[in-house]
């Protein structure tokens, strides 16, 4: 479009965008997982165009990229969130195939062999592999006992002679949870451990073990308790991603502090690396183990938070000040190889990528999840702080952003207030196509970390203990009130939208505030009691978020938004997968059946075969079309797109 004369003025939304849903969809790759062995680089790549299946990548020297498990869907799905799919070490790659649930062995010739039988039932993860010792380590969940899943710390052995799984023993068992096993130079294995009612970022134990040859393999003698809390509760403390230094000495990070530090454990007891009101890690909500990696003896690659923003940083063990390296949004991992550190990344201007760490500390890109994208239609996010009714909120304000256009003088733009999941999660300040869609037609996008976020210490995120339902609503409206307050967005055209955890705070918001003028909800939780005692992982998530059940289960009731239907007041779209084994189509149903009842404008789209979250290209285009057309209708703008008009029910045509 030739923009010599000025940008056009165009109501905000109507404006033509070259990000499609299309470009959109294609986006959705990802990488992550970082692995550095003997100079090579390996990582998880996502491939939009094939749902979504996860592959092992490794950088050539030419600065391609290698395919290594072609046939393979790479994913662990222990603690149904999964992390630690795959390890690699002395070009020996482990790792779990979706496609057959076992978990497999990859020698440098290429040949492949199962260390574990193809069960459906037998789930494992944290992959952890030492060619050395001849071994892989790693945690397996077992559903064939009755009741909830049994997870233990387990020992792989090499595949058999005859080229079938190796022998499998278990090294800790009785714990209701087990992650991050480390083996040291001198045989010492760490862990993490922790048992219900506590989450992982609530209490956890990290334990070492000397690790010994058994007539059946293997066992753990002299094991010791390094730092936590047995007892758990509120003392406990939350320790994460133990790794050990190549002279025995253990780091990880601890939030003792109140925000997670970098901890060294050696003869001489535990010491803090770092310091200071800044995150160095967040919840453990997948397993996996790439937060640090050693540069040399004395040099720590790793990140940190600080009020919302992320940067790279090298941490010193002999008592230096850390430096800090450049920002970024976030860092999924890091790894370094001879003395060189590499981190996967996402950036506030452009998409995921793969770095290298310089000696002047800049960044140079070896991969990129995609094309650059156009500056003329990038909205960089600026960070809103402010004073919320249950205490400091901040949120990532999206401007429109698109240089063909401009919205009519004296006009705001419509918003989308965006609600993360988890609800221990975190929004950050990245390039998000999904995002950018919206900004560069002429929408702002508004994302909270309301109460309960994480990256911001211990203390906000407990903001939201025995809260969830309330402080996370409060600050999503205050987050719009905000931003109404400097001028940003026009408030009577706001949109609230989440899904799962952020799709209850949706609801809530909409039925206990005319602040939004709609909203959307893809698969959002209306009835707390169905989430008591399901999956083993989040089966107490509630105690803390909302009460122990039973003793709290009028709690439940009152906050479940499926009790209070007839407090609904603003047009909804539902978006629902039919086999949704958390939030059952009878939920989204009867939440429909309200709008209506209320004479509300309502749509539901309903997505055959989809789950807990759209992993089908076909649904998710669909799902972001019926969001255009529905804000559009509900807004009063026309959509430069050619996409078909969603029916709404109960809406005056205009």
């Amino acid at each position: 479009m030739d923009v010599a004369d000025g940008p056009i003025v165009s109501p905000y939304g109507s404006w033509a965008s070259p990000i499609g849903i299309a470009d959109v969809i294609a986006a959705g790759a990802s990488m992550r997982e970082l692995v550095a062995d003997s100079g090579w680089l390996w990582w998880l790549e996502t491939i939009p165009d094939q749902d979504g299946r996860s592959t092992v990548m490794r950088l050539l020297p030419s600065g391609a990229a290698q395919e290594i498990t072609p046939t393979a869907n790479v994913r662990s799905r222990v603690n149904e969130y999964g992390g630690g799919a795959f390890d690699v070490r002395d070009g020996i790659l482990v790792y779990c195939d979706d496609v057959d649930r076992s978990v497999k062995l990859r020698t440098p010739d290429g040949s492949v062999h199962r260390l574990t039988t193809a069960d459906p039932v037998v789930r494992y993860g944290d992959l952890r592999v030492y060619p050395g010792a001849g071994l892989v380590l790693a945690i397996r969940e077992d559903h064939r006992v009755d009741g909830e899943p049994e997870t233990t710390l387990v020992a792989l052995g090499w595949p058999s002679v005859d080229g079938g799984p190796g022998s499998e023993t278990v090294l800790q068992h009785g714990a209701d949870f087990y992650a991050n096993p480390a083996l040291s130079n001198d045989g010492r294995l760490a862990w993490l451990e922790w048992n219900h009612p506590s989450m992982p970022w609530d209490s956890t134990l990290l334990k070492v073990g000397r690790l010994v040859t058994a007539s059946a393999g293997w066992r753990l003698a002299d094991v010791q308790l390094i730092i936590g809390e047995p007892a758990g509760g509120a003392e406990g403390i939350a320790i994460h991603h133990p790794r050990w230094n190549d002279d025995d000495s253990l780091i990880f990070t601890s939030e003792e502090s109140g925000f997670f530090q970098l901890c060294e454990w050696s003869p001489d007891g535990i010491r803090a690396l770092t310091e200071g009101p800044r995150d160095h890690d967040l919840p453990l909500f997948v397993l996996g183990n790439h937060v640090t990696a050693a540069l040399d003896d004395h040099r720590i690659l790793s990140w940190q938070l600080d009020e919302g923003f992320c940067h790279l940083e090298i941490v010193s063990r002999r008592g230096e000040p850390p430096r800090r390296l450049a920002g970024m949004s976030s860092v999924d991992s890091v790894a370094s190889t001879n003395s060189v550190g590499y981190a996967i990344v996402d950036r506030p201007r452009d998409h995921t990528a793969l770095v290298r760490v310089e000696p002047d500390g800049a960044l140079k890109v070896l991969r990129s999840t995609g094309e650059s994208p156009a500056r003329a239609v990038t909205s960089v996010p600026r960070s809103l702080v402010f004073e919320g009714r249950t205490g400091e909120v901040q949120a990532w304000y999206y401007p429109p952003t698109n240089d063909a256009f401009q919205g009519p003088t004296g006009t705001r733009p419509p918003a989308l207030v965006r609600v993360h999941g988890g609800p221990t999660a975190m929004a950050t300040n990245g390039y998000y196509a999904t995002v950018q869609f919206w900004t560069s037609r002429g929408i702002a996008v508004l994302d909270v970390n309301y109460s309960g976020s994480a990256g911001f210490g211990r203390d906000w995120r407990e903001r939201l203990l025995g809260a969830w339902g309330r402080a996370d609503v409060s600050d999503c409206i205050d987050a719009a009130d905000a931003a109404i307050d400097a001028g940003l967005i026009d408030p009577g055209r706001i949109a609230i939208a989440g899904g799962s955890a952020g799709g209850f705070t949706v609801l809530r918001a909409l039925m206990n505030s005319d602040r939004f003028t709609a909203g959307i909800v893809r698969y959002g939780v209306s009835d707390l009691k169905a989430l008591v005692g399901g999956h083993k992982f989040e089966s107490h998530y509630l105690d803390s978020l909302v009460g122990p059940w039973p003793e709290a289960a009028q709690r439940y009731e009152d906050r479940s938004p499926i009790n209070t239907l007839d407090r609904l007041n603003s047009p909804i779209l539902i978006l629902q997968g039919t086999e949704d084994p958390v939030v059952p189509m009878a939920q989204s149903t009867a939440l429909a059946d309200a709008a209506r009842r209320r004479g509300l404008p309502m749509a539901m789209r309903i997505f055959e075969g989809e789950g807990h979250g759209f992993r089908s290209s076909a649904a998710r285009a669909d799902a972001l079309a019926a969001e255009l057309s529905f804000l559009a209708q509900i807004f009063g703008f026309l959509p430069a797109d050619d996409l078909p008009e969603l029916e709404i029910e109960g809406l005056a045509r205009r």
